[in-house]
């Protein structure tokens, strides 16, 4: 059986055998849910795998991270090597917190991804404008979801829900908010940057210098849309990924996925 952790991943289609993985990373806010409709849109020998992060859908009660290196610490821990080849990918947020992934698993030489896929975010190194943990208050948070477009008006006029919704919020602004960029050596992980071509808080060149963390192939791609493009051109969104999971049928070389080496 494979290793990873029910707790930290949630499998859209399980699958018995699968030839490959698309392990997922959400938005801020976002759970694992986001990815539920993703499996049709793949061949059906592919397993979607979604993070579940504390705070949020089934681990409601539990308390969200707010800083990038305990977070990364332990979905690194939750996937263990595996000998399924996988790809990463994430949207906004997630988009950092897979790129993260990524030199985390290189460092430990665990088996890397076969591609990244960043959707939806600059590059590490063009820094967040969130402000300090002490002034992420309701009406800033507020403010700002109105401006990503991702959360139904109706949601705005429900007390109750925003009571459930806004310290999610609140732990992932803080968590983007004291991320600090380190520079290290590109990775070898062929990457493809995704970006909308409506998208006001993202912009295209801000995307195009993920080309500058692989030494692999670079690929970006934009496609109709705001910030939530993934979900408004789901079905181009999943032929692009679709794209760097074709022709993965055999295991990565052994000293690639050794789960002896620490």
């Amino acid at each position: 059986m494979e290793p990873i952790s029910r707790v930290w991943f949630w499998r859209a289609r399980p699958v018995a055998q699968p030839r490959a993985r698309l392990l997922c990373f959400p938005y801020a806010g976002a759970n694992a849910m986001v990815f539920r409709t993703w499996p049709g849109h793949l061949p059906p020998d592919v397993e979607v795998i979604a993070a579940q992060l504390p705070g949020r859908g089934t681990r409601i009660r539990e308390a969200p991270i707010t800083r990038m290196e305990p977070l990364v610490e332990a979905l690194g821990q939750a996937l263990r090597p595996s000998s399924v080849p996988f790809v990463l990918f994430g949207h906004s947020m997630g988009g950092l917190v897979a790129f993260m992934l990524c030199r985390w698993l290189r460092a430990r030489s665990w088996p890397a991804p076969l591609h990244l896929v960043i959707s939806g975010r600059r590059a590490p190194q063009i820094s967040d404008s969130f402000p300090p943990a002490s002034e992420l208050t309701d009406a800033y948070i507020l403010s700002r979801l109105r401006r990503y477009g991702g959360t139904p008006e109706s949601i705005f006029a429900e007390p109750e829900l925003l009571g459930m919704i806004l310290p999610i919020f609140r732990a992932d602004f803080e968590l983007l908010g004291s991320y600090r960029y380190v520079s290290a050596e590109p990775l070898n992980v062929p990457l493809t940057a995704l970006g909308g071509r409506e998208d006001d808080l993202v912009q295209p060149a801000q995307i195009e210098v993920w080309r500058e963390h692989t030494r692999a192939p670079f690929t970006l791609r934009m496609f109709d849309g705001g910030h939530f493009f993934l979900h408004t051109a789901e079905a181009d969104v999943l032929r692009a990924i679709g794209q760097a999971l074709e022709g993965v049928s055999a295991l990565p070389p052994a000293s690639q996925h050794d789960p002896s080496r620490r």
